[in-house]
């Protein structure tokens, strides 16, 4: 059985079960017909990983080229102009992208704008890997995609929103917080691309890797999706799959969709769910 399918069952089960419900509160999320998308959530989950396995889930099949080309056009290109997406048939954002088929200074605007560290002009992405390579030791390895001033420029506030490595004893941690999960459709996803990240940066810098760890403030079911995610959590889960990165890239901004490939791949059907908006 999968670790990533256990863990998520679990999680499933516990909001289910013990989860609260939104519906006495007034809330803005809505479905397409109008509806209030309400919820049930468990509030302070925190998720580890061990990395002896890819996170990705086999019940369900996780569009996993569609989670690289989100987290490469994050931190790769690090632009949030959606041409990117719209080159690789990816359209995961179109319900938050404005007339500029932009999605306002949100995710990757945040990891590409200018910063000026000790003198230099660099980017956060730019940062984090130097200083990982050349300060290991250091507790200040972290990149904030929430810049307060500018919240009210973006077409959706960041849900995953932070995240800080540690290294410990040659071995690369990953820590993930997001305000907000969408257990359904966003948790597998985040998990999925974290994890590549986490191998990409552990890669260039050439720590081994370490946990991945996701905190999450606000984990949540939608009312329309509790019953995929039952059906979802009574398949019997298979081995998870091998992830191929390739080994000569050494520089971030080189990896491209074509250095990755998830070998044995097994997964159930696809499970339909609506996106709450």
């Amino acid at each position: 059985m999968s670790s990533a399918d256990e863990i998520y069952k679990n999680l499933v089960i516990e909001i289910l079960e013990h989860g609260v419900w939104d519906k006495d509160q007034d809330v803005r999320t809505v479905w397409a017909d109008g509806a209030p998308a309400y919820t049930k959530s468990v509030i302070c989950k925190q998720v580890t990983y061990d990395n002896t396995e890819v996170p990705i889930l086999t019940t369900k099949r996780v569009p996993w080229k569609s989670a690289i080309h989100e987290l490469l056009w994050f931190y790769v290109k690090r632009t949030s102009d959606c041409s990117y997406l719209d080159q690789n048939k990816v359209a995961i954002w179109k319900e938050w992208t404005n007339k500029h088929n932009h999605i306002g200074k949100a995710y990757g605007y945040q990891l590409g704008k200018p910063i000026m560290i000790e003198g230099k002009i660099t980017n956060q992405v730019h940062n984090l890997i130097d200083q990982l390579k050349n300060n290991a030791a250091s507790r200040r390895h972290v990149i904030s995609l929430w810049d307060v001033d500018e919240l009210d420029q973006m077409e959706l506030y960041p849900c995953v929103w932070n995240n800080q490595w540690l290294v410990k004893q040659g071995m690369l941690h990953l820590i993930v917080s997001a305000r907000s999960n969408d257990i359904g459709l966003g948790n597998p996803f985040n998990v999925f691309q974290y994890y590549v990240l986490q191998r990409m940066i552990s890669q260039i810098t050439g720590y081994q890797l370490g946990t991945l760890t996701f905190n999450i403030n606000d984990a949540h079911i939608y009312e329309r999706h509790i019953d995929s995610l039952k059906e979802q959590i009574a398949r019997e889960s298979y081995s998870a799959p091998q992830l191929w990165i390739n080994p000569e890239i050494t520089n971030i901004d080189d990896f491209t969709i074509d250095d990755f490939k998830l070998i044995n791949y097994q997964h159930h059907p696809t499970l339909k769910m609506e996106i709450a908006i």
